[in-house]
């Protein structure tokens, strides 16, 4: 009679296979992992310099900024069919699209899958880095209309800046008639997109001091140097002149080409009195304002033109 056989001993289960770790996408926040820089955000009204300035930010070998893209443009809430036809259907953002790398299809995938703008912002964003740029540590947007969901930018992605270049209206408006980019014939509208631009920025820097950095066009284009120092500094980038050695900017004035009439010019600078006046470009009483003496070779443009300085910065620079 054959013996049962001895039971067999157990086997001890086989260790798990370790699985993979998936790369975070830059800008999207993760509690076991090392937090990478929060993006930032390049705004202002149209025609002021944004691009100018982005192109100069390309330049920083830590740096990569897509096509303007207007994810927080519209107002429609994100997931309804009224904000994905805004952002599908439009032929300049496909063109954008295409050059960052990002086909239709997986854009379409990305705002099906995504459940806010600052999710799809972040998972666009590691897609363009990994095609375009995959040395970057950081990525960036420009898209001057997104300032008027700035609000909405800062409170859903907290730990994002945002880089305010602001230029003389007049010099707005009249670019905005010419309309080599954006026209805009009608002078309230022209100089409502002045106005409104830095209204918002106005309302964002009282409600974030320590996220908000403003330079000037002017003061820009006269000495890129001074003012690229200070805005690396504010978002904690290092600065290396060799990086931007091929940069070239250019003063573009058209106040004295006969865009705008002398009348329509006083209508520019009644409209948007004020902003001119929180940025310099109002004359002082007594005497011209701090742009139109530069203008004139009375001053030379500063380094810290704005001040970035506002009441409780330091207080919520702490509490960040």
């Amino acid at each position: 009679m054959n013996k049962p056989a001895a039971p067999a001993s157990k086997a001890k289960p086989a260790a798990a296979a370790p699985v993979a770790a998936v790369p975070a996408a830059v800008g999207l926040e993760s509690p076991e992992a090392v937090e990478p820089p929060p993006p930032f955000f390049v705004l202002g009204c149209v025609r002021s310099g944004t691009t100018m300035l982005r192109d100069a930010l390309r330049m920083h070998p830590n740096l990569a900024c897509p096509e303007e893209t207007h994810f927080f443009r519209w107002g429609e809430p994100y997931g309804t069919e009224a904000m994905s036809r805004s952002l599908s259907n439009n032929a300049v953002l496909k063109k954008h699209r295409e050059i960052d790398g990002i086909t239709e299809p997986e854009f379409a995938d990305l705002l099906r899958q995504c459940g806010s703008r600052a999710e799809l912002y972040t998972r666009y964003m590691a897609l363009y880095l990994q095609r375009k740029k995959p040395g970057a540590t950081r990525w960036f947007d420009k898209t001057p209309q997104n300032v008027y969901g700035a609000l909405l930018a800062a409170s859903s992605m907290p730990r994002s800046k945002f880089v305010h270049i602001v230029r003389d209206p007049i010099n707005v408006v009249a670019s905005l008639r010419i309309g080599r980019i954006v026209k805009v014939e009608n002078l309230t509208g022209a100089c409502n997109y002045w106005n409104e631009a830095v209204q918002i920025v106005s309302g964002l820097k009282r409600a974030y001091p320590a996220r908000v950095f403003e330079l000037r066009y002017e003061d820009f284009v006269a000495d890129p140097e001074p003012q690229l120092k200070l805005l690396l500094d504010f978002i904690g980038e290092p600065f290396d002149a060799k990086w931007f050695a091929q940069l070239n900017t250019r003063q573009v004035d058209h106040k004295d080409e006969g865009v705008l009439s002398d009348a329509e010019q006083a209508v520019v600078r009644r409209s948007c009195a004020q902003g001119r006046r929180r940025y310099g470009y109002e004359p002082s009483e007594g005497g011209l304002g701090k742009l139109e003496g530069k203008a004139k070779g009375k001053a030379k443009a500063k380094a810290k033109a704005i001040s970035n300085k506002v009441p409780g910065a330091r207080k919520a620079a702490k509490a960040a």
